[in-house]
C-alpha cells in the first residue's frame, strides 16, 4: 500500500467458516502486536465475494475484494482496544455498504487481514517562527521568543517558557523570554523531560504540579 513501509499478513485457516466479524475478533490479539507506538496503521480485510449470475444454470462468480480501514495513529497514550474497535467497525461497514449497493455480491469467505504500518513522524517544534498573520492579528496569542535571533533559532524549550509565562504574566513585552523569566522557570520541575517536549513528557510534567490542572 502506497505510503506504508511494512506489511504483515494474517491468513485465514483453510476450510475456515469465519464470517468477517468473527475472524477479526479471532485475530485481534495477534494484530495488536503490530500496533507499535509512534506508527500509523491501516488494515485491509481481503475477502472472497460471490455473485450468482441470473442465468439458467445460476453460474457463480467468486472474486477477492479489499475492504480497508482508515489510517489510525498509535501513540504512547493510545487505547489500542478502542482503536481496534474503531478500525473493525470501519471494515465491517465497508463490507455492508458493498453488499447493499445493489450489486448482488455476497460474502463467501476470508482470505487474510493485511496490516500496513509506517513510522509516524509528527511535526515538532525546534525553533521560533513568526505566528501566521491571521492569528497574530487576533491579538489573543503570545508567541514566546528571545530578543536574540540566534537564541530563537537554537531554542526548543517553548513548552517551558509558556508554562513559566502562564505562572508569571507580564504586561510589558509578554512574548519575550527574559532573564527574569529564565530564573522563574527554574522553580519548575522539568527533570527527565527532553525538549522539544512530547505529549508524553507534558503528561509527566502535569503530574508534578496538580495545582495547574
Amino acid at each position: 500500500m502506497k505510503g506504508f513501509a511494512t506489511q504483515n499478513r494474517i491468513k485465514a485457516p483453510k476450510n475456515q467458516t469465519f464470517d468477517p466479524k468473527t475472524f477479526l475478533a479471532a485475530v485481534k490479539q495477534k494484530a495488536l502486536e503490530k500496533f507499535k507506538p509512534q506508527t500509523k496503521v491501516r488494515l485491509v480485510l481481503r475477502a472472497r465475494m460471490e455473485l450468482i449470475r441470473p442465468t439458467a444454470n445460476a453460474q457463480s462468480v467468486i472474486e477477492v475484494r479489499n475492504f480497508p480501514s482508515k489510517t489510525g495513529i498509535v501513540l504512547e497514550s493510545t487505547d489500542l482496544y478502542e482503536l481496534w474497535n474503531e478500525i473493525m467497525g470501519q471494515i465491517l461497514e465497508n463490507i455492508s455498504i458493498f453488499q447493499m449497493n445493489g450489486s448482488g455480491w455476497t460474502f463467501h469467505s476470508i482470505v487474510s487481514l493485511d496490516i500496513h504500518t509506517v513510522k509516524y513522524k509528527p511535526l515538532r517544534g525546534g525553533s521560533w517562527v513568526p505566528s501566521p498573520k491571521f492569528l497574530a492579528d487576533k491579538k489573543a496569542l503570545i508567541n514566546m521568543r528571545h530578543r536574540n535571533d540566534r537564541k530563537n533559532a537554537e531554542d526548543a524549550q517553548c513548552f517551558k517558557w509558556t508554562v513559566a509565562k502562564y505562572l508569571h504574566p507580564d504586561i510589558k513585552d509578554p512574548q519575550l523570554i527574559t532573564k527574569k523569566l529564565e530564573e522563574q522557570a527554574k522553580s519548575l520541575n522539568f527533570d527527565g523531560i527532553k525538549f522539544p517536549a512530547s505529549l508524553k513528557a507534558i503528561n509527566k510534567f502535569e503530574k508534578t504540579i496538580p495545582e495547574l490542572l
